[in-house]
Formats: structure tokens, C-alpha cells, sequence
């Protein structure tokens, strides 16, 4: 999986599916057979009430576990995905990202939900910025071996460059730009949902689903609705398909071949 560039995620995703069968069955996996497999993926879902992200999760992994490391490719062959579900993203307006941030305080916490809304970025991929990946000159981030570990670009807010001021005078940084508990180790991915959690608690918003990785989905939707071209948005994104793009595609869409961060649009300059 190392060798395949699966992310450390995926392979404790697919380690702990493959930990979860043998515990189940307790023998051989070369003697399970396919019912056996089948009723295993259906005790995920009914028996433990998992949700349907690691019932995928499971049935990738058996089928990688079964095709490369056994080499019982047909049986593999044999195990169905389960269907993935259509869920509508949960989008915040540009009032409600804009008191995310304005309720937030603490300099750290505010810079962390402001880059990841400007730049579109996953949860991974902010904490694991470095301060050379900045380059505000060209009003652009590097996002270095995002998902698929790839790199991309993607675009700088204006009026990001304050809290990013005052934050790096205030921190004394060795590697990330948010550094964890140890001293040069980035903050985990925990410690950005609970900031997320609180922020959305200080600014009183009600929505269900919203969660760091709304940011996200809420860049890209306020792209689009300043007339950015789908094209742009995909690259931003770090898309391979532009069908994923499509998904927050709304009505109105014009080419626009100056991209700019949507958070340029809550704070205008004066």
C-alpha cells in the first residue's frame, strides 16, 4: 500500500477493516468464502451500526487484501460495492462563514477556518501547510501531495495576509504553519474538528451536517456564484473529474479568467 501511495488514512482504513474480519471469522482468511465475506460487510453496516463510508472502506480493503496480497483475484472480483449514497452538501452563505470567523477570537483558530474556507481546502491539507507554501507575491498556495498525492495551486485571499501577520509575529514556527502539542508536529485532525465545533457554536448556526470540510464545499459554491469559470474551480479543487466540480455548479455560471478567493467578497477592500 506503501509502494501504491495509498495515504496513511487509507491504510489504517484498510488495516483495521482486515483486523475487524480476522476477529470475526478467527481463521485462515484463505478458507472464508464469499458468503462468509458478504455477511461480514452486512455485519459492518447492521451488526456494529457503522455508517456507510467504512462500509466501502471494508469492502475496498477486502478486495485489495484478497487480489494483491493473497492472489485470489476471482474472488475478489466476486465481492459487491455497496452503493454509494447521494447526500445534498451542506453549504454556509457568506453571513455565516463571515461570523465562523468573526466569533473566533484566538488568532490561531481564526487563521486555521479562514484558509481552509479561501483556499478550498481539506482537512488534511491545511494542517499540513508550511510556511514556504505561501507565496503572496502571486496571491498563491501550494497544496504539497494533497488527495492522490498530488500537488496543486491554488488561490490566496487578500484579505487573509493580517491574521497571517499577526499570527506568525505572535508563534514561533519551526515547520507547520498550526503545530500541534509537539513542538515542529502539526496539529491533529481532531484538534480541527473541536475548533470547528466551537466556532460554529459561537456563531449560532443551526444548519445540520457542518463540519470543517463545509469550508470546503462552501468555497467552491461561492466560486461558482462569483462567476468563476468550472474549469478553475476543478484545478483549485484538485479534481480529476470535472462531474465532482459539477456538484456545486448553480445557475448564472460565467467565465471569469481572474480567480479570485470568495473570502475577497465578505471582506471587500476599503
Amino acid at each position: 500500500m506503501v509502494v501504491n501511495h495509498f495515504s496513511v488514512n487509507t491504510i489504517k482504513g484498510y488495516m483495521a477493516a482486515i483486523k475487524r474480519l480476522h476477529t470475526f471469522y478467527s481463521h485462515a482468511p484463505e478458507q472464508i468464502t464469499e458468503d462468509q465475506l458478504i455477511a461480514f460487510i452486512c455485519h459492518i453496516k447492521e451488526g456494529l451500526n457503522l455508517s456507510l463510508v467504512s462500509m466501502r472502506i471494508a469492502v475496498c480493503a477486502i478486495k485489495y487484501f484478497y487480489r494483491h496480497i493473497l492472489g485470489m483475484t476471482a474472488l475478489a472480483e466476486k465481492i459487491p460495492y455497496p452503493k454509494q449514497e447521494k447526500k445534498i452538501r451542506t453549504i454556509l452563505t457568506g453571513a455565516e462563514t463571515k461570523a465562523l470567523f468573526e466569533k473566533t477570537t484566538n488568532i490561531k483558530h481564526r487563521l486555521l477556518l479562514k484558509l481552509t474556507y479561501s483556499s478550498g481546502l481539506r482537512r488534511s491539507e491545511v494542517i499540513s501547510i508550511q510556511l514556504a507554501d505561501f507565496d503572496w507575491k502571486n496571491m498563491q498556495l501550494i497544496v504539497r501531495q494533497g488527495k492522490g498525492k498530488k500537488d496543486r495551486f491554488t488561490t490566496l485571499a487578500h484579505s487573509l495576509k493580517p491574521d497571517f501577520d499577526q499570527y506568525v509575529s505572535q508563534y514561533s514556527l519551526q515547520k507547520f504553519l498550526f503545530e500541534g502539542l509537539g513542538k515542529g508536529q502539526p496539529l491533529s485532525e481532531n484538534s480541527t474538528g473541536y475548533i470547528m465545533k466551537q466556532a460554529i457554536a459561537r456563531a449560532g448556526i443551526t444548519k445540520s451536517g457542518i463540519c470543517l470540510h463545509s469550508l470546503r464545499h462552501s468555497f467552491a459554491s461561492h466560486l461558482l456564484a462569483i462567476h468563476t469559470d468550472v474549469v478553475t474551480v476543478q484545478k483549485l479543487m484538485g479534481h480529476d473529474d470535472i462531474r465532482s466540480t459539477m456538484e456545486y455548479f448553480h445557475l448564472g455560471n460565467r467565465p471569469n479568467s481572474a480567480p479570485r478567493s470568495p473570502m475577497d467578497t465578505i471582506y471587500p477592500k476599503s
